[in-house]
């Protein structure tokens, strides 16, 4: 295998485990491993900014984020590369959403650059999940009437399969958005040709890192693209069908049981 100088992995599913948790103690030393070996560790997530600094807090030499979905790069601090849904698309697909019944979400979010857009009247069906994932929460009277810089508009769909409702919405608003299903009932809507591939590309190029010198770790639709293009994509054990359909490799143990981890000492130890 060619070697690695980048690892990129999604959080949810794939790096935390069931309880949203990872073994600190292991992965802080995995980094100092990966320093030395010359590899970069990227988080590559659909969640935004504010809550990846908070799960990866107890590692703090994570600095290098690819958030919501690749739409917003930010590496120690510094913001890379940006890519934002125009708010007149926004507020037509929010008016289009809202008065479709057949498409109308339980909650639907809008992610800025200023905090979590969530009208008042919307009930999450976890409001303990909400609260996790989203530590910026604005609630507005009318969405449509939002004024931020909007990387992506999320929906929650808890009694629908997110992944024919996601194809629905892409069929809706053709060269106007790109939605995935990322798991737990959501659907990420994002700026069109955007994915975590795209902003994984992005920051790889800045660092002069080739695709194939690349590993990705993915387990829902949101990370399909991200491992169809790196050189060495790995599927989580308890993934998508789809997902693992692309892989080069699915994790021997699961989420649950350090699968990441256990893949990255794999790499470190030139055992794939």
């Amino acid at each position: 295998m060619t070697k690695i100088k980048m690892i990129a992995t999604d959080v949810d599913g794939t790096f935390l485990n069931q309880q949203r948790q990872y073994d600190h103690d292991r992965f802080a030393q995995q980094l100092q491993r990966l320093q030395t070996a010359g590899i970069r560790f990227v988080v590559a997530s659909g969640n935004h900014l504010g809550h990846l600094h908070q799960v990866f807090a107890p590692t703090p030499a994570v600095q290098t984020f690819v958030a919501e979905n690749g739409s917003l790069i930010v590496d120690h601090g510094h913001t890379l590369f940006q890519t934002t849904i125009p708010l007149p698309v926004v507020r037509e697909v929010v008016t289009a959403i809202l008065a479709d019944d057949t498409i109308r979400p339980q909650v639907l979010r809008l992610s800025g650059q200023h905090g979590t857009y969530i009208n008042r009247t919307d009930q999450s069906n976890d409001p303990a999940s909400q609260a996790y994932y989203f530590n910026n929460v604005v609630l507005v009277d009318d969405l449509t009437t939002v004024e931020d810089t909007i990387y992506k508009i999320n929906g929650e769909w808890p009694n629908q399969t997110i992944q024919s409702l996601a194809a629905k919405l892409n069929a809706k608003f053709p060269q106007q958005i790109h939605a995935a299903a990322s798991g737990f009932g959501s659907i990420d809507i994002i700026a069109p040709h955007m994915n975590k591939a795209i902003g994984v590309t992005q920051l790889a190029q800045a660092w002069q890192i080739a695709p194939s010198e690349i590993a990705a770790f993915g387990d829902n639709d949101n990370d399909l693209e991200m491992l169809r293009h790196v050189g060495f994509g790995v599927a989580m054990r308890n993934g998508t069908a789809t997902v693992k359909q692309v892989a080069n490799l699915i994790t021997p143990t699961d989420n649950d049981h350090d699968g990441v981890l256990n893949v990255i000492d794999a790499i470190l130890d030139q055992k794939v």
